[in-house]
């Protein structure tokens, strides 16, 4: 498999090459040259996840690890999560499935791309005898993924930004109570975007990234896309589902990377109807469905923090294939956005995104009484994005449709809300309490790329 930049400045890049880049030298994001085919029918004959993930994911690598290595890397990672199934499905109405993807180490749908990838940059640096830098920008579920799956790694830092206060109490403990030599906890004075901005700015200055090592594992790098493709197709064949039946998938969206793999899923024969963007009052692209443009407002921090985002990175992708793969046109559209903070599509890419995709948004209000609704109904308790899918699903399905859900995170990482809601207090596992006790270091910074090239600087080793 090849990849390009959707901004046309890079070509012809193996998977390698992209994983240790995650983002292109002119800005702009990593896709396939072209899209695997599978066919739908022969990959129900594996129910399997990690024989299934193996499947999806070999075409995207290829060659660059040998399929008996890549079987072995996905075996070892999957084996962390806390079940026998890793993907669980809870039953509410009729044809309403949530799609559990919290049974990792973290309590996040970012374990399945965060064990994974880790372990694949440690392949490539035993083979080199390298160390790499690792910098990633969270609102709050990628963070302590990415610290989980580098903490029990001997040649990968990881520099983790969030922003000060925007994100939930527990997911803060799970990044700065994690102590190691090779963990560093940035606390920074701003929105998610400020610090995907600061990630995005050192990523693009080509020298100082390749004189100290640096890569990515936001969704921006193409590795966390591919390897969330695979749920969407376990859920299809773990519940027995035929390609003649609709089916709709309502994803929680904030930086559009987790639906985006659902798309990308459909352009390789995955039968699917709808996608639902689910948002909260941070609603880019809900605004975009409804008009055909997308512009930039300012950040609501509300209940749901990790969709607390006011620029979804990953459309770039998606505007890249409404553009028919025009790398000028996509550049043109990103430099709009750049220096207007907005840009428009034609009616006819308007009508083509709402063949796949619908949107709804979901406010605070709604949210919390979706939490409560489901807990005294079903006796079941779901965090406050899974409710925004939840919520949205119910606004825009039909019941003699197949409705999946995509619950992303366990509702104990955001207890706050989710205890107001339902009335009682909810307690962590024993170990999440053993961790918690320990205490919490990290480092506080102002918005600025100086100080977090400056950490990097100090704490670089080969």
């Amino acid at each position: 498999m090849k990849y390009l930049s959707t901004r046309g400045s890079e070509k012809d890049l193996t998977f390698k090459d992209i994983l240790f880049s995650g983002l292109a030298s002119d800005g702009g994001l990593y896709v396939p040259e072209k899209w695997p085919q599978i066919n739908y029918n022969e990959l129900k004959k594996i129910d399997n996840y990690s024989e299934l993930a193996l499947e999806i994911i070999y075409p995207f690598i290829g060659e660059d690890i040998k399929r008996t290595e890549l079987k072995d890397l996905i075996d070892n990672a999957y084996d962390k999560f806390s079940k026998n199934e890793i993907v669980t499905f809870k039953g509410l109405k009729q044809r309403e499935h949530i799609v559990e993807l919290f049974n990792g180490p973290t309590l996040a749908f970012k374990d399945f791309a965060m064990q994974l990838i880790v372990p694949i940059f440690d392949y490539y640096l035993s083979q080199e005898n390298k160390k790499l830098n690792l910098i990633v920008a969270t609102s709050g579920d990628t963070g302590s993924a990415a610290i989980n799956a580098v903490n029990q790694s001997s040649k990968i830092n990881v520099f983790c930004l969030f922003p000060k206060g925007r994100i939930s109490s527990f997911q803060k403990k799970q990044m700065t109570t994690t102590h190691g030599e090779n963990i560093f906890p940035i606390e920074v004075d701003g929105t998610f975007d400020d610090c995907q901005n600061i990630v995005k700015s050192i990523l693009v200055d080509r020298d100082f990234s390749e004189e100290f090592s640096i890569a990515a594992v936001n969704s921006i790098n193409w590795s966390r896309v591919m390897i969330q493709i695979v749920y969407y197709f376990y859920t299809l064949i773990k519940n027995n589902i035929s390609e003649n039946e609709t089916i709709n998938f309502s994803v929680p969206t904030g930086n559009f990377g987790d639906i985006y793999a659902g798309y990308v899923g459909i352009k390789m024969g995955l039968p699917v109807n709808k996608l639902i963007i689910a948002t909260n009052e941070n609603d880019i692209l809900d605004r975009f469905i409804n008009s055909g443009t997308y512009s930039i407002e300012s950040v609501t921090k509300t209940t749901s923090p990790s969709m607390d985002i006011a620029i979804a990175s990953n459309f770039e992708r998606l505007l890249f294939d409404l553009c028919k793969k025009s790398t000028s046109l996509t550049s043109e559209k990103m430099n709009d956005l750049k220096n207007n903070k907005f840009f428009s599509v034609s009616s006819e890419q308007s009508d083509l995104v709402k063949k796949i995709f619908s949107s709804k948004m979901i406010n605070q209000n709604e949210v919390s009484d979706l939490i409560k609704e489901t807990y005294n109904q079903f006796n079941y308790i779901i965090d406050p994005h899974t409710a925004i899918g939840l919520g949205a699903s119910r606004l825009l399905n039909e019941i003699d449709q197949n409705n999946f859900i995509l619950g992303t995170a366990h509702p104990i990482k955001f207890s706050d809300t989710v205890e107001k809601a339902i009335g009682h207090s909810m307690q962590p596992s024993s170990d999440f309490n053993e961790m918690f006790k320990n205490e919490e270091k990290f480092y506080s910074f102002k918005n600025s790329v100086e100080e977090v090239r400056n950490i990097i600087k100090d704490n670089y080793s080969k």
